[in-house]
């Protein structure tokens, strides 16, 4: 849900934010007051084109910063693109553009691309109206409706599993029969190969342990030197450490054998003594255990050598040489029996392909018995939103049938006629704004929470043509979508505007000889002054207040 929304230098918008709550949200004002500039705003952090032609006048840049709950899906998508939110409980969204047309996004100040900031958007915020056709239109975006729809995530999952199978299967046995066709090139490569790293016969590990050795022997005469100086200071040397301390366990035995309460600083004194003697010994093992060695030193370099050119010959360190033999043994040996391999993975292949035929069938079975009550569905809500005689269909076909696709056997898509007489056509093809958002509302109030489930609807133009009982049907139908998400509307219609939960009045004003736009929430006698002048115009008769108190009172009711 979109908490707060922050916006400067859009269009006429200056300056200004508000913040938004659950339910149903109306935003009102006279034309060209700027209530569609808030939809445009959050179109921009939804991802959408920007242009330098939205920056304000005279501005350097727009930006556009939204607050929204994070909940896990978004979570979890932030963590995926390597982006900051993961375990937020909100979310902020920004979008700059500047007026030479070069624009950022940020996701909690971090950089986005705005690739990244559209995935991002579709889980956040939907929006229906003009030029908004695209997720009736973008690919499976029918389909995903009518599985929901027809309830088969069952089926979809095992739909997209054996289609993955399948897909990996076919790989599998084409890049083994391109082996075959290079079979004996690619033998002789391996083969050299596999001698050459036989040859070499390394072993994880072991150009560390070699490059350990050949410190030790480059410095043995300093190794040995300083054992043997700590080994001459600790026992060895008239006056040395182990001889002090002797002495000095000696003095405290006297003391304690007068005061038993000094008998534990002999126990510290003896335990020194046994430390010292500790490092004497390891001393004494440094210094003999180095000798200088030019012929094992120069063994050590040499193979190290090897170890560097076969690094860089085949581009992997070399504790993952053993492991590219180990690979390259096992393509030799595949290659020894391609027939055999061969034949595995043809019947591999095909019991992959039944495995997803069966799949697909049963998904097609679904979406075929579900389309028709659907399309039903939605041309009875079309009905109630004075489209009393468009049509609406969900036209399945198939898919090319040589390749499994993880969305099943067939396309779908919307096909609409708003009007008697006419020829249903994709929706695209459908140039009016309100009928665009008026077809969303009925699919979404058909569909439930709807696709992608994005937690902010936003329509626009949704009551274009309409009025009267049509438009309390078109606003009912908003509340009863606004009791599961967030739903904001541009509206010029009051009957829909009383039954908002909150409400913004869009306005613009002169200042120094620029134009400014502000929104501000509406409560109480301001509301009703709105409503009653969305009812009478300009001029607001008593009569016209009386019938917005009325609405409000309705919509309370």
């Amino acid at each position: 849900m979109l908490r707060r929304l922050t916006v400067k230098n859009l269009a006429i918008v200056e300056d200004l934010e508000i913040e938004l709550s659950a339910g149903l949200t109306v935003i009102t004002g006279e034309t060209g007051a700027g209530k569609s500039i808030l939809v445009d705003a959050l179109a921009l952090l939804a991802g959408g084109r920007g242009s330098s032609d939205l920056v304000r006048e005279g501005a350097a840049r727009l930006s556009v910063v939204g607050e929204f709950d994070a909940d896990p899906a978004l979570r979890r998508l932030l963590s995926e693109a390597g982006l900051p939110g993961a375990n937020a409980e909100t979310v902020l969204i920004r979008r700059e553009l500047s007026s030479d047309g070069r624009g950022r996004a940020f996701v909690e100040d971090e950089p986005a691309s705005v690739r990244t900031l559209a995935r991002v958007g579709e889980r956040l915020v939907v929006i229906h109206g003009q030029n908004s056709e695209n997720d009736l239109v973008e690919a499976d975006a029918a389909l995903a409706l009518l599985d929901a729809w027809a309830g088969a995530a069952r089926e979809l999952t095992a739909v997209s599993a054996a289609a993955t199978a399948s897909k990996k299967a076919r790989e599998a046995l084409a890049a083994l029969e391109a082996s075959r066709r290079e079979r004996t090139a690619r033998t002789e490569t391996l083969d050299f190969q596999i001698a050459e790293l036989s040859s070499a016969a390394p072993s994880p590990g072991e150009e560390e342990e070699l490059q350990r050795e050949r410190g030790r022997l480059a410095h043995a005469d300093r190794i040995r030197r300083a054992g043997e100086t700590a080994l001459a200071a600790l026992s060895e040397d008239e006056g040395s450490a182990a001889d002090r301390l002797g002495e000095a366990a000696r003095a405290f035995a006297e003391l304690a054998a007068i005061d038993p309460a000094e008998g534990v600083h002999l126990a510290e004194a003896e335990d020194l003594k046994r430390r010292v003697a500790d490092l004497a010994a390891a001393a004494r093992d440094a210094a003999a255990q180095i000798e200088g060695d030019p012929d094992r030193l120069t063994a050590i370099e040499s193979r190290l050598e090897r170890l560097s050119r076969l690094t860089r010959k085949y581009g992997c360190p070399s504790a993952e040489l053993p492991g590219r033999l180990e690979r390259w043994r096992s393509e030799r040996d595949d290659l020894g029996n391609i027939e055999d391999a061969l034949g595995r993975l043809q019947k591999e292949e095909r019991a992959t392909a039944d495995v997803y035929r069966r799949a697909a069938q049963a998904l097609s079975s679904k979406r075929n018995a579900a389309a028709p009550a659907l399309s039903a569905a939605v041309e009875k809500e079309l009905r109630g939103l004075a489209m009393e005689k468009a049509r609406f269909r969900i036209a399945l076909s198939e898919a090319e049938p040589a390749v499994p696709r993880e969305s099943g056997a067939e396309t779908a898509v919307f096909l609409f006629a708003p009007n008697p007489g006419e020829a249903e056509k994709s929706v695209e093809k459908i140039a009016s704004g309100g009928e665009l958002s008026r077809l969303q509302l009925a699919i979404q109030s058909v569909a439930g929470k709807g696709r992608g489930q994005a937690p902010t609807m936003v329509f626009d133009e949704v009551d274009a043509g309409i009025g009267g009982r049509t438009a309390e049907v078109v606003g009912k139908k908003l509340l009863a979508l606004a009791a599961h998400r967030q739903v904001l509307c541009v509206t010029h219609v009051p009957q829909i505007a009383a039954l908002a939960d909150r409400h913004f009045h869009a306005a613009k004003f002169e200042v120094g000889g620029r134009t400014v736009a502000s929104v501000a929430a509406l409560t109480g006698p301001g509301r009703v002054s709105e409503i009653a002048r969305m009812l009478a115009g300009e001029t607001v008769p008593e009569t016209a207040r009386k019938h917005a108190e009325a609405l409000l009172a309705g919509a309370r009711a």
